[in-house]
């Protein structure tokens, strides 16, 4: 069985590829992550797995799934009423989680997403979050179908898509 791992510095431009080859793939598909040839870089993947916070997950020696995994997150998390009520450590935010184009629908996604959980699970941890910005009607999809529940839309300012509005989605980690 392959697993999510973090990933190592020596597989930044492997990173880079797989994320500039999501870029290309989803063009005229419901997925509009807003991410471009310039976003996600290297800058921001070699930064992430410093901070430990960039997990791969392989088949054989190619990189078919990525995300970012923090507890890191916006002010505007703040004044939400979120279902759990969560200390940051308590809580997971994922972001730029990604599946090869190749493999849509084979089933990956969830799988790194049980593995999310569970790890998560074993961190004692009591909730997952993420942001979608609007118009990403695929990744929306994705992420009911693991059990997410829309919580709110607020606007979130990211240096990289300007002043955006985003849907907040949470995920109850039960034992």
């Amino acid at each position: 069985m392959n697993s999510l791992r973090k990933a190592k510095i020596e597989e930044s431009e492997k990173i880079l590829n797989f994320y500039q080859n999501i870029v290309y793939s989803i063009e005229g598909t419901q997925f509009k992550p807003k991410w471009s040839k310039y976003y996600p870089n290297l800058e921001f993947i070699k930064s992430s797995i410093e901070k430990q916070e960039l997990y791969v997950y392989k088949k054989d020696s190619d990189i078919i799934g990525c995300v970012v995994l923090n507890n890191r997150f916006d002010p505007e998390y703040d004044n939400i009423d979120w279902i759990v009520e969560a200390k940051p450590e308590e809580i997971v935010i994922i972001h730029t989680f990604a599946v090869t184009s190749d493999l849509a629908g084979k089933g990956i996604g969830k799988e790194i997403f049980r593995q999310i959980k569970n790890n998560a699970l074993k961190n004692n941890q009591k909730t997952i979050r993420l942001d979608i910005i609007d118009g990403n009607i695929g990744a929306q999809k994705v992420f009911e179908k693991f059990g997410f529940k829309y919580i709110d839309t607020v606007e979130i300012f990211h240096d990289i898509v300007g002043l955006e509005k985003f849907h907040l989605y949470e995920h109850i980690l039960e034992k």
